[in-house]
Formats: structure tokens, C-alpha cells, sequence
């Protein structure tokens, strides 16, 4: 088993408040974008790109990571891989690192943030169940060993694009998937509910992944206005496509009456 020093421990968690409040802020960035993608990896590179600005923000405060995110990349090799393993093709959204300057063995030094996102809502079809999908193709890569996120690491995070739907609904659905697959439900943070982003935590038991346990956290952000605007709009195109064109009923009544004259 891993064992964390309280030095080490020290410098991550300075790393993981770092990272979660540029999220934070970059977050609150992207609710204020004036229009945002449907799809989810598209949010993801316009986050990426307002992460980046929130830093620089934040690094003017010396509060800061000197080291840039990295966006669309493979999980990097552990020290306890011998050999390539399978979680090495496997590749995050995002993933943070730290140069852990405490660690005594320089094959451990480097360390990885793992932060991965996920829409939530309303199903976008019938075979694309969106809270679902946060916990089968989101949570659980936390836990399975092909993938191995946060490996080495004591901790990592989740980002949930809500899209519709009241948050406690979503809340709701995603722990009885959790459930389903035998993971720990989340649950709100004693300070997690700020206005539209919503701090919730979980704490994960990994098996085959150490170190164990594992926090997860995971931070939800209201875009339900920019998505409301586009169903209307959507609405509203589909009802005057089906609305009957009145010129051309006045033609087809004339060429009748042309045509009984005739």
C-alpha cells in the first residue's frame, strides 16, 4: 500500500484547492459565455481554454499553478507499471500535475490531478441516459483497473454540465446508478452550494488501485439557461416548419375554381 507522508499530503492538498478553485472560477466563466456547444467534448476544449484564462486571473493573486493544465491526454505512466498497461491508452479530460519536491524516490515525484466530465439531464436519446452515463463512463473509471484514473494519487474530481433539470433530481438518479454499481453515494459539501455551482463529495473504495481511499470530488455547474434558449428556439423553428403555408392554400382554392369553370 502507498503510503502518504503528512509532508507529501501537505502538498497535494495545497494542489487540489488550487485546481478545484480555478475550476470554480472557470466555471462561473462558462455559465456567462453568451452561448455554449451541445456536445460534450466541445464544452470541454471551451473549458479548457477558460481554465487556462482563470488561472492567470488567479496566478496574478499568487494563488495560482505554475504548471499548465493538460487537456485530451493519456493517463502517464505509473512507477508501479512495469511494463505499458492498458490504463496508459486510456485518456482523461483533464489531468493537472505537481512536482511532489518532498517525495524521496524522484519516480514517484511527479503527480497527476485527474478531472473528468460529464453532461447531466434529461436522457439526449433513448439509449444515451446522461446521469447514467456519469457514473458508468465517469465515476466508475475512478474505480475499474483498465482505467485506473487518479492512480497514485489520494484524490481527484468530477465536472457535471447540468443541462436541465432541478439538481436534487439529477442528485437522485445518479446515486441510485451508483448504487447499481456498487459505489458510494455523493453528497452535498457542508459549503458546497454556491450560486449555479453545487461542491458535492464521495469517498471511494478501490480495490485494485492504490492508494485506497479515494475522495472524489465533484463539482456540478448550472447551465440550464443556455440550453432552455435553444429548446425554445428549436420549438419555435419546428412550429413554423409545420404551420401550413397560407399563399399556397389561396393558389391550390384559385386552380380549383379555374378548373370548375372549366
Amino acid at each position: 500500500m502507498i503510503r502518504i507522508s503528512r509532508q507529501r499530503e501537505d502538498i497535494w492538498t495545497r494542489h487540489e484547492k488550487r485546481v478545484l478553485e480555478i475550476f470554480k472560477l472557470a466555471l462561473k466563466m462558462l455559465r456567462e459565455e453568451s452561448s455554449l456547444p451541445d456536445k460534450e467534448d466541445e464544452i470541454n476544449r471551451k473549458l479548457c481554454l477558460l481554465v487556462r484564462r482563470a488561472n492567470g486571473d488567479l496566478q496574478n493573486k499568487n494563488q495560482g499553478i505554475e504548471w499548465p493544465i493538460t487537456y485530451e491526454s493519456n493517463n502517464q505512466p505509473d512507477a508501479d507499471d512495469v511494463t505499458q498497461s492498458t490504463r496508459e491508452f486510456k485518456r482523461p479530460d483533464f489531468q493537472w500535475g505537481v512536482c511532489d519536491t518532498n517525495e524521496l524516490n524522484p519516480d514517484r515525484r511527479d503527480k497527476f490531478y485527474i478531472i473528468e466530465s460529464k453532461r447531466l439531464g434529461s436522457p439526449s436519446s433513448t439509449k444515451w441516459i446522461l446521469n447514467k452515463n456519469y457514473v458508468v463512463n465517469g465515476m466508475k473509471r475512478f474505480v475499474d483497473p483498465e482505467w485506473s484514473y487518479g492512480k497514485s494519487s489520494h484524490s481527484g474530481a468530477m465536472i457535471g454540465y447540468i443541462q436541465d433539470m432541478e439538481l436534487q433530481i439529477i442528485l437522485e438518479e445518479v446515486n441510485t446508478n451508483a448504487a447499481s454499481e456498487l459505489l458510494p453515494n455523493i453528497t452535498i459539501s457542508s459549503d458546497g452550494e454556491q450560486p449555479y455551482i453545487t461542491r458535492l463529495d464521495q469517498r471511494l473504495e478501490r480495490e485494485q488501485i492504490q492508494p485506497t481511499p479515494f475522495d472524489l470530488r465533484h463539482l456540478w455547474v448550472d447551465l440550464k439557461h443556455h440550453y432552455q434558449d435553444k429548446d425554445k428556439t428549436n420549438q419555435q423553428i419546428e412550429e413554423e416548419v409545420s404551420k401550413p403555408k397560407q399563399t399556397n392554400k389561396k393558389s391550390r382554392t384559385t386552380k380549383k375554381s379555374k378548373g370548375g369553370e372549366s
